[in-house]
Formats: structure tokens, C-alpha cells, sequence
């Protein structure tokens, strides 16, 4: 017959490896826990990244497509058209635009000043080469102003184009600078790892064992001499 105390080492023994996978199986468990929560986390940042990165292309794309709206060949004259009107103002002297206007009264009076006393055909010979003049004059102011309309001037077709691209191209460049910043941000949270679970050595296994190894080997020895005592 095995005695109590072989009988208890068995017990310990059973009991030890039962411990043991209920631990490994606790584990096992965590760690896929862990696992599925990595996963899940990856996933949201790789969606979350590729929202980022669609939201600041279509930005650029607006970018240059508002760029290019601005400079299709109607909006283009109406621009040039606009600046030649306004230069033809700015350069046409107040007694051109008054001869143009029709007030040529006022013009002459100012243009004859001092010479009211002379025969008046001559009066009206040089009122007629004075408003000749005036009329070359404005249509000389009225080229430059077409010329200047499509260069440099201030809202000229040159700086205006100039003025969209810059302002396009700072938007792009903008949402370029966004996008490698994003994608660096990205790339950390890819390098994050998996919370990792290992089995801790209980303090008590070790004596535990022990004693149920020389509990099993004197269960073993009982055994034995049982069997060559018969």
C-alpha cells in the first residue's frame, strides 16, 4: 500500500501541472488579448493616415485647379481689359479726358490762354492742331496703356498670373510639408510592438517541485520492493 505522504506527492504533482497550464493557458489568453488589440490599433492609424493624406491631396488639387479657373483665356481678357481701363486713367492727363469727353471749350480756353487777341481763323487753325494733338496725344496714352496691360504693371496679366501661381504654389507646397510630416508620424506609430506577456517562476515551485520529486521517488522505491518481495 503507498503511504500518505507518496500519496500527497502525487497530489502535489498533479496539482503543480495543473497550475502551470491554467498560468500558460492565462497567457496565452493575455497575449492574444494583446495581439488583437495591436492589430486593432494599426488599423485605425493606417485609416487614420490615409484620411490625412487624401484630405491634404484633394487641398492641393483645389490648389492648383482654383490656380488654373483663374487663368482660362476668358478670365484672362477680362483682366487684361480691366487693367487697360484703368491705366488709361491713371495716364490720360484731366484735359485729355475732357476732350474726350466732348468738353473741348474748356480745353481750348486753356490751351489758347493769352492768345484771345489773334484774327480768328488763325484762333481756330491752332484750336484745330491743339485738339489734333490732344486726340494723338491720348491714343499714344491709350497704346501704352494696352502694351503695359499685359506686363508689369500692377494688376497686369504678368504679375496677375505671377500673384495666382505664388499663391497656389504656397498651398501645395503647404500640404506637401503637412503630408511628410503626417507620414513621419505614421511611421512611428507603425514601429509600435505588441504589449509582450512572459511566464513569471513562481517562488513556491521550486520547493514545491522538489518535494513532490522526493515524495514520487520514495513512492517509487515502496513500489519497487513490493514487487521482488512477493
Amino acid at each position: 500500500m503507498c503511504d500518505p505522504m507518496s500519496i500527497i506527492g502525487i497530489g502535489l504533482t498533479i496539482g503543480m501541472a495543473a497550475m502551470q497550464y491554467s498560468a500558460q493557458q492565462e497567457m496565452a489568453s493575455k497575449q492574444q488579448a494583446a495581439n488583437d488589440a495591436w492589430v486593432a490599433y494599426q488599423r485605425r492609424e493606417a485609416n487614420a493616415e490615409n484620411m490625412r493624406q487624401e484630405n491634404l491631396r484633394q487641398k492641393a488639387e483645389a490648389a492648383r485647379e482654383g490656380s488654373l479657373s483663374e487663368l482660362t483665356p476668358e478670365k484672362q481678357t477680362k483682366a487684361q481689359e480691366n487693367e487697360q481701363s484703368r491705366l488709361e486713367q491713371v495716364l490720360t492727363p484731366e484735359d485729355l479726358a475732357n476732350l474726350a469727353a466732348g468738353k473741348t471749350q474748356s480745353v481750348n480756353d486753356k490751351l489758347l490762354s493769352g492768345q484771345q487777341s489773334m484774327a480768328a481763323d488763325v484762333k481756330a487753325n491752332v484750336a484745330k492742331s491743339l485738339a489734333s494733338a490732344a486726340q494723338e496725344a491720348r491714343t499714344r496714352i491709350n497704346a501704352l496703356a494696352a502694351v503695359q496691360s499685359y506686363g508689369g504693371s500692377q494688376f497686369g496679366l504678368t504679375n496677375r498670373a505671377n500673384a495666382i501661381f505664388n499663391a497656389s504654389g504656397q498651398d501645395i507646397r503647404l500640404s506637401g510639408d503637412e503630408r511628410q510630416g503626417a507620414l513621419a508620424a505614421y511611421g512611428v506609430a507603425k514601429q509600435v510592438q505588441p504589449i509582450q506577456y512572459q511566464m513569471t517562476p513562481s517562488p513556491f515551485g521550486g520547493a514545491a517541485g522538489a518535494l513532490a520529486g522526493k515524495l514520487g521517488s520514495g513512492l517509487g522505491s515502496q513500489m519497487a520492493a513490493g514487487m521482488f518481495s512477493g
